[in-house]
This record gives C-alpha cells, structure tokens and sequence, in this order.
C-alpha cells in the first residue's frame, strides 16, 4: 500500500522487490537497488536477507527495517511461535513427503542482529518503538489504510431482520487474546440473554472453536483475499477487538481502525495499542462483567451507537488513508537517509 501511494503521487518512486529476488541477487534487482536512495527491509532479517543487508550498507546504502510484531514476546499459541523461538521449519522432500528441521541460530537471534545493522526501524505500535530504540534509530508509522477498498461496501442484506451479528476476524495470533481476555464467557451469556444475537469469526479456526456456543449461534469465515476482507467484516453488526498480554500490548490499531472506516460501532480491551482510538469506541476492562455489560449495552441500544459510529469515528477513520499520509511516510525515509547509520 505504501509504495502504490508512493507511486500515485508521482514525486518518487517505489519498487516492491520479493525477498528471495533479493537473496539471489538478480542483475534486474542489483539495478534497482543501485538506483535506491533508501532498501527497506519488511520483517525478514535474517538468513540470506542479512549478507545482502550488508552487502548494501558496505556500498554506501541506506538500508532500514519495517515490522509490526512483537517476534520476542509471542505467547506459544501463535503459530509463529515455534518459527522465531526455536527455528522450527517445515520441509517438503523431493517425494512429497513433509518433515520438521531447524534454521540455526534460531531466528529471533538473527533477527536482533539485523536491528543492530539497519539506519533505521519503522513499527505501527509506540511501544514498539521503545522496545528496540537500543538497537537502532525507530520511528512510528501508523498502519495507513487504503480508503478504496472500504468505500462503496454496503452492509449485505439479511433473512432475519432482527438478527445481530457480533464480529471478530483475524491472523493466527489472537487465541490467547480471546481466552485471557474474559470475551469467551461474556459472548457465551450474551446468546443466551440475547437470542437474536450470533457471533462471527473470520480467519482463525481455533478461535471460533474456542467459543462454547451451539453450533447454530456461531458462524465461521475462513480467510478471504485482502479485496474481498471489507465485504466479509461489514456483516459485523458490533465489532470486537479484544487483546491480553504483553504481545498484544505491541499491536497496531488497524482492527477497530477498519470497524470504524464500515461504520461498525465496535467494544476493544483498554490497550496501548488503541490509545489514539478512545474516543471512537468503547475500550474496555479485561474483566467477563465488564465484557457482558458493555456488548449487552451496545446490542440493546445499537441505533443510537450506529449513529454515532458514521460521525466523529468515521470521520477521524478515513484521515488515515494512505494517500492522505504519504508525505508522512516519505519524511520519515528522509530522515532516516539524512542521519545515517548510528555510530
């Protein structure tokens, strides 16, 4: 999204390069990054990644990293766990036939080197920021959002008007988010309490069978391409965004973000990661009371939230498009090009 706004504006240019287009070193490669006044590395530093992140910087050019998790406090539930803690990859052989292996020394490791060697580190989360300020120069960018995929989508016609549809959709890292979170218990007495109300889960699998509801209360999504996310998310009636724990503590706030961009009043647990969001939704205590009483308020008086939700939430939502903030974006590479690397 970045690079495409980069692109659209017309002062600059932006090249996407894939990862292992970079590692192999390609002559088309080699003379684009020539051409670069600033290499942004998304994420993957390490293996290869980090003999051309040197083989750059010893050239004289500005190389910086952009990632937006917490790799060293993931809780063992996410599905990267195993990958970043102790290496674990899994290897297909020439018949087929699959098998774990190692990459050794283990990510995380290889990862922390990187920091040490890039001019700078873009995250969507201040605490982030923080974390790794040690290691290199960090910056804050926001997760922009590209307006044209949210704008036109219409909320889809039901059989049963008088249906609510509680939401949650997302990546393979938010089980423990659900389980410490006290949401699990407060939707299970919000169905019995409110009988029209049914919850949906898009993305997770195991999220969705954590829930302990019969099995016509709730509904499963599987993932859908980035282009067809906002039409799924706008079957939410009320959106959840519930987050526990030092991990969650490091994410962005593109979840409630999206809610408010499709007009969906939306109930998140009070995290640093929605500080700047306060205003626009309800963000809340990490207690099943609190949880049960807050979506029990919203289902019962969801007009008046709804209202609300196409105002001041809204509004604030869509100045966060990425076209709106490229400049943004683009200073913060000049400031990176223009202080260098650390000594």
């Amino acid at each position: 999204m970045p690079a495409d706004a980069i692109n659209r504006q017309g002062k600059h240019e932006a090249y996407l390069i894939n990862t292992n287009q970079l590692t192999r070193n390609q002559e088309e490669v080699k003379e684009l990054l020539h051409r670069a006044d600033i290499i942004v590395i998304e994420r993957n530093l390490f293996g290869d990644t980090l003999t051309m992140l040197q083989y750059w910087k010893v050239r004289n050019k500005i190389v910086a990293s952009n990632f937006d998790d917490a790799y060293d406090r993931m809780h063992p539930t996410n599905r990267a766990y195993n990958f970043w803690e102790t290496g674990e990859v899994t290897i297909t052989t020439p018949d087929g036939k699959e098998s774990k292996d190692h990459v050794l020394p283990k990510p995380l490791s290889q990862f922390k080197w990187g920091l040490r060697m890039v001019a700078g580190i873009m995250m969507p989360s201040k605490v982030l920021v923080d974390d790794w300020k040690d290691y290199s120069k960090t910056y804050y960018m926001p997760n922009y959002v590209d307006l044209k995929t949210y704008r036109g989508v219409e909320k889809p016609e039901k059989e049963n008007k008088d249906e609510i549809i509680i939401g949650w959709g997302g990546s393979l890292s938010h089980v423990q988010s659900f389980k410490d979170s006290g949401v699990l218990k407060a939707l299970k007495k919000i169905c019995v309490d409110f009988p029209n109300v049914k919850v949906m889960i898009a993305g997770d699998k195991r999220v969705f069978d954590e829930i302990d509801l019969p099995e016509d209360k709730k509904v499963f999504q599987n993932f859908v391409p980035h282009s067809e996310w906002a039409k799924l998310v706008s079957n939410f009636d009320i959106g959840l965004a519930p987050l526990c724990g030092e991990y969650d503590q490091r994410r962005s706030w593109i979840k409630p973000l999206e809610y408010m961009l499709l007009k969906i009043p939306w109930i998140a647990s009070d995290n640093k990661s929605y500080d700047e969001l306060k205003p626009y939704g309800k963000v809340i205590e990490n207690r099943y009371d609190v949880w049960r009483k807050e979506i029990a308020e919203t289902i019962t008086n969801l007009e008046e939230h709804r209202k609300f939700a196409k105002g001041e939430p809204y509004k604030f939502a869509i100045k966060q498009d990425v076209d709106k903030n490229v400049d943004k974006i683009i200073a913060t590479f000049q400031e990176i090009i223009k202080k260098g690397y650390p000594e």
